[in-house]
């Protein structure tokens, strides 16, 4: 029997409407970020979710809450679905970064699954620990319809894996806020990958 994870993107923050790099700071949602979760909620009722897990950062729990209130399914933080450690990025601006670590700002844009930078952690650390979540879930009983509640980064290197493409092509996969892929997986592990909204 299939088993689906609907892997979300938390609401709208502060950071996301400056375009600053957020990390893993402790911003709640906007009162935009709350509604458009209340809109995701409802339109999610009907699809059988049993399972919610979310990164325990407050934006990720704070959506995850709010489309509970539709699910009605358990709720368990999962520190796997974290945001990607930033170290000295967080807080910082796209063009700041780009004038106080040109050298890696560009090796981040150019090549990212290259990219390192101390304090910073890499793409395939996050993969690896996102991956652990998904593989955690499909060898669970009996639930069989989670959503993950996470980050644009944890999504993004998610849909690559899973697509089996490189992460190389991180920067080419559009996550917005509260933005949703479906992930259906068959026996014997194969997955199509979809994007819902």
């Amino acid at each position: 029997m299939d088993k689906i994870v609907y892997l979300v993107r938390h609401g709208l923050i502060r950071s996301n409407e400056e375009d600053v790099y957020a990390g893993r700071n402790s911003e709640k949602l906007t009162e935009r970020g709350k509604k458009h979760a209340e809109q995701l909620g409802r339109e999610m009722q009907d699809w059988g979710i049993q399972l919610i897990q979310a990164s325990p950062l407050r934006r990720t729990v704070q959506t995850a809450e709010i489309l509970n209130k539709y699910c009605n399914a358990q709720l368990v933080k999962d520190p796997g679905l974290i945001e990607i450690d930033l170290g000295p990025w967080t807080g910082l601006s796209k063009d700041e970064v780009r004038r106080r670590y040109p050298d890696h700002y560009k090796s981040w844009i150019e090549h990212p699954e290259d990219f390192e930078q101390p304090g910073v952690e890499s793409l395939e650390s996050v993969r690896d620990r996102v991956v652990h979540s998904f593989e955690r879930f499909l060898a669970s009983e009996p639930d069989r319809v989670a959503a993950f509640v996470t980050h644009s980064v944890a999504v993004k290197v998610a849909v690559l894996h899973y697509e089996k493409k490189p992460l190389n092509l991180y920067h080419k996969v559009d996550v917005p806020n509260l933005s949703v892929h479906r992930f259906i997986f068959q026996p014997g592990g194969n997955a199509q990958v979809v994007r819902l909204k």
